[in-house]
């Protein structure tokens, strides 16, 4: 099976960036993937960013914007950049767990919105990779504004993996 040709913005072929997150001891790397992201894809394009990590988790940051609100009136982030919020990062933790990168797609996600992200404020999303199968992937998550213990949202995901 031949790998995909990915091109970078410029128009090039490259390494795609997941593919580019190595680090030095060939395992995934979540700084550098957040990294190359800042210039890549529907994350980097809305503002994702790295937070904090450890062995089966992730953290990252979405700065308020005035282009992310839904309603202008009300300056309330639109639920489509939580969704991808939470999405990028329950992969990562996928990604962290595993020690590499390998492909894999999202089969459910749910998401319960709890209470509306405060106008101005930046949204956190930590994912937790709870186990991964011969070829699903389980993943918990909330998104909150800095109190990890008054959550805006709660998810629960699930990803075939290779």
């Amino acid at each position: 099976m031949s790998k995909p040709d990915y091109k970078n913005p410029a128009g090039e072929s490259e390494a795609s960036p997941a593919e580019r997150s190595v680090g030095f001891d060939g395992k995934f790397d979540a700084v550098a993937f957040f990294g190359l992201l800042a210039n890549h894809g529907h994350g980097g394009e809305i503002g994702i960013a790295y937070h904090a990590h450890g062995d089966d988790w992730v953290e990252v940051a979405l700065p308020w914007r005035p282009e992310l609100v839904g309603v202008p009136e009300s300056g309330l982030l639109a639920s489509g950049v939580i969704v991808s919020l939470i999405d990028l990062a329950a992969g990562v933790a996928i990604w962290i767990k595993r020690g590499e990168f390998k492909p894999m797609a999202t089969l459910d996600l749910r998401i319960d919105y709890l209470r509306p992200a405060p106008k101005g404020e930046t949204v956190l999303a930590r994912c937790r990779c709870i186990k991964i199968a011969r070829s699903v992937a389980f993943v918990e998550g909330a998104a909150h504004v800095g109190d990890p213990d008054n959550p805006i949202a709660r998810a629960a995901l699930t990803f075939m993996t290779t």
